[in-house]
């Protein structure tokens, strides 16, 4: 059967393709983001028994599961949807939804750009979206509105300056008339027209405050400033990135995610060596179990951060073109990746499992564990074996679920039953995984050991590198209708994972319930989690 325009958008707003294809990589980066690449929002308008707010409701729904791989896609068909002609309830809608899905600074730009880009030569904003950007800017108040407007002040070519022109924003808060001046003239003219108003104060203290900490030179005051003005990372000029001093002041009020992404940062810059105030302070963050519960964190994400950190302290190869007369510069190697942080980033692995949240299905997952697995590098994380990859989503399954079973592939249409302890962390597993023999893979073979064992499974998972075929071996498509019929399991899915390759075609495109996935990111079990639950 082929896939319905609605499984399609579903994808789209999930993982930024219509295609059964997830591959991980910067869509933005790609120019991805292109009316051809999302044909399904016109399919569906062409289908009189779709309403335009069940389209915009697709949306909102997958931005508040909070599934999405790539949420600019969500803005991307936002922004089709309130540019296209044909609907006007349904450019209605679109933008009624513009409050919900942008409700950060980066996404009303984004959403901003993707208008623009969008629409016909010579065209302008239109009440629609000059309604939209002005009820964003009258939705914050005061203090939040000057920290964004400090800390983000171009984003996708776009500055306040520009929007606040284009959409005529005004206000009677004379708080924010006052940010909203200094937005679009600067500090002093802000101070000349609200430097006598009582209302005004704090915020323009606030952003004196920005002010001084881009044109300071003194190390010891920038990290005051951070310090007794709550000033984020985005305010601290380019001079004071390898601070260490800076540094202090800023990681006591890191969000974990951006903290972990900052940790191989850091440790290049040689901010983390010994017992310096600063690895006392990244130890404290990492271990803060109520920072982590907000957080959402996936273990995916702390694994990436961790062997990126360990990663870190390898130097980088210099390679010179054979009879190039270029003159040897010797480079430091980087410093060893601090020993208690890598131990930290380890427990803070182990304690993110426990936020995982089950999908109730039953799974099958079929290792690959041959030594490539273990050699290779995955295709988009090169830190990250795809061994390591492999574990990192059959643990999430193990932890998280109650029926699961792993098995490794032994060759010769052969398995082996993994037993993986729930209560292991992720080293006494990869251990555990490392003494396992291993074999060819071929793709039909769990399916065939399910239905010989008569085991009922809602979603088979295939774990490899760029082993995903071998010459005599029957369609998994074909493997996998059989046992639908015969075990009268009609829905049952199949994906098939190729961590270090850059091309696979095992899903048949007539068949929805079939995902392919090559490469790996953080993001990777989040599609696979939104694929077990229907989500596309």
């Amino acid at each position: 059967m082929a896939t319905s325009p609605e499984t399609r958008l579903k994808r789209f707003l999930h993982y930024g393709s219509e295609l059964q294809l997830y591959q991980p990589g910067d869509r933005l980066a790609q120019n991805h983001f292109v009316r051809d690449n999302l044909t399904a929002v016109s399919d569906l308008l062409a289908d009189e028994t779709k309403t335009p707010d069940a389209i915009v409701a697709h949306i909102v729904k997958a931005y508040s599961d909070g599934y999405s791989a790539h949420p600019a896609g969500l803005v991307f068909a936002l922004a089709v949807c309130a540019r296209q002609k044909e609907s006007t309830p349904l450019r209605v809608a679109a933008y009624n939804a513009v409050r919900t899905v942008c409700k950060s600074l980066d996404s009303l730009f984004l959403f901003v750009k993707f208008m623009s880009e969008l629409a016909a030569p010579n065209s302008g904003w239109g009440r629609g979206l000059r309604r939209v950007v002005c009820d964003w800017y009258a939705s914050l108040d005061a203090a939040e509105l000057a920290r964004l407007v400090s800390s983000y002040c171009t984003r996708y070519g776009w500055r306040h300056r520009d929007l606040v022109k284009s959409c005529h924003f005004k206000t009677d808060d004379t708080a924010k008339a006052a940010v909203i001046r200094y937005a679009m003239f600067g500090l002093k003219d802000a101070r000349e027209k609200f430097g006598d108003r009582p209302e005004a104060q704090q915020v323009l203290a606030y952003l004196q405050a920005v002010e001084d900490l881009k044109h300071s030179q003194d190390e010891q005051q920038a990290a005051r400033l951070v310090e007794i003005h709550g000033l984020t990372r985005q305010h601290v000029p380019a001079h004071f990135h390898k601070s260490r001093e800076v540094w202090s002041a800023l990681v006591p009020g890191l969000p974990l995610p951006e903290l972990l992404q900052s940790v191989r940062q850091l440790g290049r810059m040689r901010l983390l060596k010994g017992r310096e105030l600063l690895v006392g302070q990244v130890l404290d963050s990492l271990q803060d179990q109520a920072a982590l519960a907000d957080s959402r964190l996936h273990p995916a994400q702390v694994l990436v951060a961790l062997r990126n950190y360990q990663a870190s302290g390898k130097a980088v190869p210099y390679l010179v073109t054979a009879g190039a007369q270029i003159p040897v510069v010797r480079v430091p190697p980087p410093p060893p990746p601090n020993l208690k942080i890598i131990e930290c980033l380890h427990m803070l692995l182990h304690s993110s499992f426990k936020m995982l949240v089950a999908t109730g299905m039953r799974y099958l997952v079929a290792l690959d564990v041959r030594p490539a697995m273990w050699a290779g590098r995955c295709a988009h994380c090169v830190s990250v074996s795809p061994a390591q990859a492999a574990l990192l989503q059959a643990l999430c399954l193990v932890k998280a679920e109650r029926d699961v079973t792993v098995l490794t592939f032994l060759g010769d249409q052969r398995l082996q039953l993994l037993q993986l302890d729930p209560n292991y962390n992720f080293a006494q597993a990869e251990q555990n995984l490392k003494q396992m023999p291993g074999g060819d893979v071929d793709l039909t073979v769990p399916i065939t050991w399910a239905l010989n064992n008569k085991k009922a499974v809602d979603v088979f998972v295939i774990l490899t590198d760029t082993h995903v075929k071998l010459p005599d071996s029957i369609k998994p498509s074909v493997a996998l209708g059989k046992y639908r019929t015969q075990m009268n399991l009609p829905n049952t899915k199949y994906v098939t994972c190729a961590f270090a390759s850059s091309k696979v075609m095992v899903a048949c495109p007539s068949d929805p319930r079939m995902l392919d996935i090559v490469g790996f990111d953080c993001h990777v079990p989040s599609v696979i989690e939104g694929f077990s639950r229907g989500a596309f």
